[in-house]
């Protein structure tokens, strides 16, 4: 009887939420690709690396953790132009006023195409409540611009698309060099949550961001 008592005492609403919340992060199956020499990121593409592999997919991996975690969107990617893929160019800081659900994504990545279906989804159902879905991607404008152009059209991308600068992509991965990286920004460039690589569950965290995001925007 001393024993019920005492298992009923310890599992308290507390303890039942944050279990609920591990149970999540432990449901999180990443899987994530790896830019080894892709062309926007690379410094050096001799003859020598064009015969290497150039993508290591890496499958059912936990969260990846940093050592020290963005916590803001650093200034030199949050006020630097950014080239659109369909013309012209745009400033995250443009944004400012918005919750911004960013990734980093590329073509050749098979986690970054399960997402991208999703990040339509949230475009369609956010864009008018102030979300906006960004995507950029790691692959080069000076070779690969009618392969994104026409993969966009294929998978009916609905959100704003540009080119990641080796730069932008390098501070933003923050030493972690996988794909996809997603990113949900809070008004002004706080950075709310940021996931490595693609899950199934992955939305509905973003979704529960989102209203965390737009639940401090309100005062609540």
């Amino acid at each position: 009887m001393k024993q019920e008592q005492s298992k009923k005492h310890f599992w308290t609403t507390g303890r039942l939420s944050l279990t609920a919340f591990v149970f999540t992060l432990a449901a999180l199956v990443i899987s994530s690709c790896t830019a080894n020499d892709t062309a926007n990121l690379t410094a050096n593409n001799n003859a020598a690396q064009s015969n290497q592999p150039k993508v290591t997919v890496t499958a059912n991996r936990g969260p990846q953790t940093q050592q020290q975690a963005l916590q803001t969107v650093p200034p030199e990617v949050w006020n630097t132009d950014i080239q659109a893929v369909d013309g012209g160019t745009f400033r995250l800081s443009d944004y400012k006023d918005k919750v911004v659900v960013l990734d980093l994504w590329a073509t050749w990545c098979n986690p970054c195409r399960a997402e991208i279906p999703h990040l339509v989804d949230l475009s369609k159902e956010y864009g008018g409540k102030g979300v906006q879905v960004v995507g950029l991607t790691t692959e080069s404008p000076q070779t690969d611009t009618e392969k994104v152009r026409d993969f966009a059209k294929e998978m009916n991308i609905n959100y704003k698309l540009g080119w990641a600068r080796a730069d932008m992509a390098m501070a933003l991965m923050n030493g972690r060099p996988s794909i996809p990286q997603t990113f949900v920004i809070g008004p002004g460039g706080s950075i709310l949550f940021h996931q490595i690589g693609y899950s199934a569950n992955l939305p509905l965290v973003i979704r529960d961001a989102i209203g965390r995001a737009n639940g401090k925007a309100n005062g609540d």
